[in-house]
């Protein structure tokens, strides 16, 4: 699912753009990926 989010991520800003954030922003990135798998993913936290 990780891998879905980075892939929608970078098909949203550029290529690299979900390795950056996740990078400068491990806080913000992790919060906004829980959110993706609740709203996209049906998957249990």
């Amino acid at each position: 699912m990780l891998d879905a989010f980075k892939e929608f991520l970078d098909a949203m800003f550029w290529e690299g753009y979900a390795d950056q954030f996740e990078d400068d922003n491990p806080t913000a990135f992790y919060s906004q990926y829980k959110e993706f798998r609740v709203n996209h993913g049906g998957l249990p936290l």
